[in-house]
């Protein structure tokens, strides 16, 4: 389909958002750390996802992906190993200062740097690129941030050409208020060099936040780095989970000495609580003040007090309601166990398996047409698949140690070991494989599906001659009732594998039609757990689309989620095929990306009227594995 209007046109290089996911997660150790774009670079800890900053889009092709390499590097290795996060706490602690938050992250970036090439020397390259792109940034920032009266901003500028640079750097005039400290705050900054801890980079950091803060200077305006906020550790350990977490709505506090105490026994009758309201021993008191009381001991209980009948000692037999709602939360339970067994990025797909309907006389009649049309190339495939059957039957394997004895026997004399025997081949047996055919059934293949239909039953005509067992299935995501926790995938089996040999099975191939979006790495995981429960020696997924995984929250991610689906069915011995059914507007981008999914599994077929010429070696090529 041409895009005749695109107001956003830029796409993501899947490949590399790959690369650099990979490099995250082997740099950090952490395999769940996410790679997302943002419009600064850090790392947050919880959960783990590394930013990679928008500033180096739209820059020349080299500098873009050293750039965002550089990002990871400082994040992934940098952060993570180098960094200490209660320092960083502390000096959070203690400043909100935007100059200083920003500064702080600048010199620990420029203190790490050198340690992550020490570390890995293979960096180099992308750091040295990150250096001449950002002096060339913050030299004209320094000009801007001057002549606009920005001066914290523009100290900023002129401390990172400083830290950066690779020659004597000659300090401009930025403001009078500010040029007579100049020299405190170069002997200042030049001691980041000696800094060996981000504690030693905080306190220099800090002394030059007071001189700004001394003279008066304004913070900062515009933000060129971020720190992020690192959560106490023993945070967690501190809170108590018998007090009570939410605030009273009066927070005042009784002194101690106000503190009267009485052996008499007293109700728990406030005025926020007169009416009882069937509480259950429970008193719900919003207001009141907070005393040093210790109210550890328990209170002993009085005759208004509303008690549950089930503490009186008397029990009932279970209803079936009671029985079935047990089981239910055990149910429950368990799919939230397997909540990730489709992978992170498929949290909340929910597979819908659709029968298909009585095909109606128009789909018969259409199918009729397609299975004539396909006939003579099924008739072709189906004698070369018999013939090298056959000739496997009778060809023999010679120079075998065991067998019948040949009749070149000079070698008995000539040869140290010789090989005098061979053997028949054993008769040859059906061909042992399964086939998966998933077919792309969103709204962008509303132009193609007549000729993926035409396709789809030419596989099944020469799979079915063969009696080769297979089976057929349409996917697609509903996104028209899509709640935020819940993506309903539906799958249309056209053809089952317990109905591949049956004649009137063909005609559901034409209930095949586009409906809305397509999430490929969920729909393959389906397909794969179905093949490993074959008992088939060899096992292939071919998968017809028109283009790349698009489905809800799924747009950058659903590439990697497909890949790794690829992998999976790899590693469990399966093989997997992509025919992508290109147009004329098919760009290198788009094929550069499916071939990054599939590897060299990625088949092109320029025009959908080709989709059966390429199918057909195809189908060739994977029988003669299966003989």
């Amino acid at each position: 389909m041409e895009r005749f209007i695109q107001f956003n046109d830029e796409t993501v290089n899947s490949a590399f958002w790959m690369e650099l996911s990979d490099l995250a997660a082997a740099l950090s150790g952490d395999a769940n750390m996410k790679v997302e774009y943002g419009p600064l670079a850090y790392l947050q800890a919880e959960p783990s996802v590394l930013y990679v900053s928008h500033f180096w889009h739209h820059r020349p092709e080299r500098e873009e992906k050293e750039g965002m390499k550089s990002d990871v590097y400082l994040r992934a290795l940098g952060t993570k190993l180098f960094t200490e996060p209660k320092e960083v706490q502390t000096f959070s602690g203690k400043t909100k200062s935007s100059f200083a938050r920003q500064l702080l992250a600048l010199a620990e970036d420029v203190r790490i740097e050198p340690l992550c090439i020490c570390t890995r020397p293979g960096v180099r390259r992308a750091f040295e690129t990150r250096k001449q792109v950002l002096r060339r940034y913050h030299g004209v920032q320094l000009k801007i941030n001057t002549a606009k009266g920005f001066y914290a901003d523009a100290l900023y500028n002129a401390l990172y050409i400083l830290w950066q640079a690779d020659t004597p750097f000659e300090w401009p005039l930025i403001s009078p208020l500010l040029d007579g400290a100049i020299p405190y705050i170069d002997r200042t900054a030049l001691s980041l060099f000696d800094a060996r801890s981000t504690g030693d980079a905080a306190r220099l950091v800090m002394d030059i936040t007071e001189v700004l803060e001394d003279i008066g200077v304004r913070d900062m305006v515009n933000e060129y780095s971020h720190l992020p906020e690192f959560q106490k550790e023993e945070s967690c350990a501190a809170i108590d989970p018998g007090r009570r977490q939410d605030p009273l709505e009066n927070d005042d506090e009784k002194d101690e000495k106000d503190n009267e105490q009485f052996d008499e026994q007293f109700s728990t009758w406030h005025r926020e609580s007169e009416e009882t309201r069937g509480t259950f021993m429970q008193f719900d008191l919003e207001r009141g003040a907070k005393t040093p009381m210790m109210g550890n001991t328990a209170r002993e209980g009085d005759e208004g007090d509303a008690a549950l009948a089930s503490v009186q000692g008397r029990s009932k037999k279970a209803t079936r309601e009671q029985y079935n709602r047990l089981m239910a939360e055990r149910r429950e339970s368990k799919e939230h166990s397997d909540e990730n067994r489709y992978g992170q990025e498929n949290k909340g797909a929910v597979a819908l398996y659709d029968s298909p309907r009585t095909p109606a006389n128009e789909e018969l009649e259409q199918y009729r047409v397609f299975k004539n049309e396909t006939a003579p190339v099924v008739r072709k495939l189906k004698r070369t698949i018999e013939k090298s059957i056959e000739k496997k039957k009778t060809s023999p394997r010679n120079d075998l140690l065991t067998g019948r004895l040949g009749r070149k026997l000079i070698r008995f004399y000539t040869d140290e070991n010789p090989r005098l025997f061979y053997k028949k081949q054993e008769p040859s047996r059906d061909i042992d494989a399964a086939f998966f055919l998933l077919i792309d059934c969103s709204a962008s293949m509303y132009d193609k599906m007549e000729d993926v239909k035409k396709s789809t039953v030419l596989f099944h005509e020469t799979l079915k001659t063969l009696r080769v067992p297979h089976e057929i299935t349409g996917f697609w995501e509903d996104t028209a009732s899509l709640p935020a926790e819940r993506k309903p995938n539906h799958f249309l089996t056209a053809v089952s594998f317990d109905r591949s040999y049956q004649t009137e099975s063909g005609p559901f191939i034409m209930q095949l039609r586009p409906e809305e979006d397509n999430r490929d790495g969920f729909a393959l995981r389906i397909a794969i757990e179905k093949l490993a429960r074959r008992s088939e020696q060899k096992k292939f997924i071919l998968v017809f689309s028109d283009g790349e995984p698009s489905a809800a929250d799924y747009e950058k991610n659903g590439v990697l989620d497909t890949h790794e689906a690829v992998l999976l069915a790899r590693k469990k011995g399966m093989t997997v095929f992509n025919l992508f059914i290109g147009d004329e507007a098919l760009d290198e981008a788009r094929q550069q990306t499916m071939k990054t999914i599939y590897g060299t599994g990625s088949i092109m077929a320029p025009d959908v009227s080709e989709l059966p010429a390429v199918l057909t070696p195809i189908l060739k090529r994977l029988l003669f594995e299966s003989i």
